[in-house]
């Protein structure tokens, strides 16, 4: 092999480090801004599904999405006896219809001035309330959730 050609594939395989080297890095950075109470999340045409477990880590979760149409959005949230969350929907386009269901729950009324606000407590010794958001046309919304 020539001086030229093994210089060549040195410099090839120094630049696919470099590349694979960025790229792994981006990936860790990409997985490091995922919200770690989220366990599971499917998207389907008409209908998506997030699972939420406040157990290991007890930061607020906000999303901003939207739903429309016979598009409709579900927060699962897995609780125990004792646990308090405050649950928030703040319309930022449009007007969101907010439902908050679950076995063993006491829901109330919260004292939010801009929008849907819900606290949530616990009665039974596990339960996986759902918070349930569609609008009609369309509505873009926060959602805040927070263990207190």
């Amino acid at each position: 092999m020539s001086e030229s050609t093994q210089a060549a594939s040195g410099r090839l395989s120094w630049r696919g480090f470099l590349l694979l080297t960025t790229l792994l890095l981006s990936l860790a950075v990409l997985a490091g801004c995922a919200q770690s109470q989220v366990r599971y999340r499917q998207e389907r045409v008409s209908r998506d599904y997030t699972y939420i477990d406040f157990t290991q880590d007890t930061r607020p979760l906000t999303f901003v999405s939207e739903v429309g149409g016979e598009h409709m959005s579900y927060y699962k949230v897995l609780a125990f006896e004792g646990d308090r969350f405050r649950v928030t929907v703040t319309d930022l386009e449009g007007k969101t219809s907010s439902v908050i269901t679950g076995d063993g729950v006491e829901i109330r009324e919260g004292t939010s001035m801009n929008g849907f606000q819900r606290i949530v407590e616990v009665q039974e010794l596990e339960t996986l309330f759902s918070i349930e958001l569609d609008a009609h046309p369309y509505a873009r919304y926060r959602l805040g959730i927070e263990k207190i």
